[in-house]
């Protein structure tokens, strides 16, 4: 399995690339999928981290591309059809998805419920409100032993994500409280930024002291 990661935009949201051999799922789609330089690349999933505008742009263009589901909690599904909620309106855009989604039912997915036959791994949808409240982390956990976590907006290298887009400082804190509980060597790949490492987060991050 391979992580790449595509920043895009003047917010430089990253997109991640979770590559199976030939088989992918693609997290926070904010990036055109020719950019990514890929061929023969199957796109099973799609999975949203939140409902924000700079994380959610590429939904309508990668599944004209790939007929493959799109995840996302239920309390942030609203975002994706309101440039309102989503915030894109506040920076004069008007970023909508006009295909269908569907919510993040379970707590546990396996890799065939997100389309992938040839490697095996479980995820795990982790809520940490907060930046949103329907934000969530994904933990993927693989067979030889290595978990990573997609934190989306909530945790950057250094920082946190803001709370007065939607957010909650109160939800945030908890989130914080229960990133804390997680393993230190856990490797996380934010929403922006480069990636980082949650024992590092928990002794050098401002907001985790």
């Amino acid at each position: 399995m391979q992580i790449l990661s595509f920043p895009y935009g003047i917010f430089q949201a990253n997109m991640y690339v979770l590559l199976f051999q030939n088989e992918a799922i693609i997290i926070d789609p904010c990036t055109k999928w020719e950019k990514t330089a890929l061929e023969g690349v199957a796109v099973k999933s799609i999975l949203c981290t939140h409902g924000h505008f700079d994380h959610i742009s590429r939904v309508d263009g990668l599944r004209q591309l790939f007929s493959c589901p799109l995840y996302i909690s239920e309390l942030d599904q609203s975002m994706l059809t309101s440039a309102e909620l989503n915030c894109s309106a506040s920076f004069g855009l008007s970023t909508v998805v006009s295909t269908e989604s569907e919510v993040l039912s379970k707590t546990v997915y396996q890799a065939s419920d997100l389309g992938i036959t040839n490697e095996d791994f479980s995820m795990t949808v982790v809520p940490t409100p907060g930046h949103t409240d329907g934000s969530v982390c994904f933990m993927f956990e693989f067979q030889n032993g290595e978990s990573v976590l997609f934190t989306g907006d909530m945790l950057f290298a250094g920082g946190i994500g803001r709370t007065d887009l939607g957010g909650d400082e109160d939800k945030m804190r908890h989130s914080i409280e229960l990133l804390k509980t997680m393993d230190d060597g856990l490797i996380c790949y934010p929403g922006h930024g480069p990636m980082t490492v949650l024992g590092r987060e928990k002794r050098t991050n401002p907001y985790f002291g």
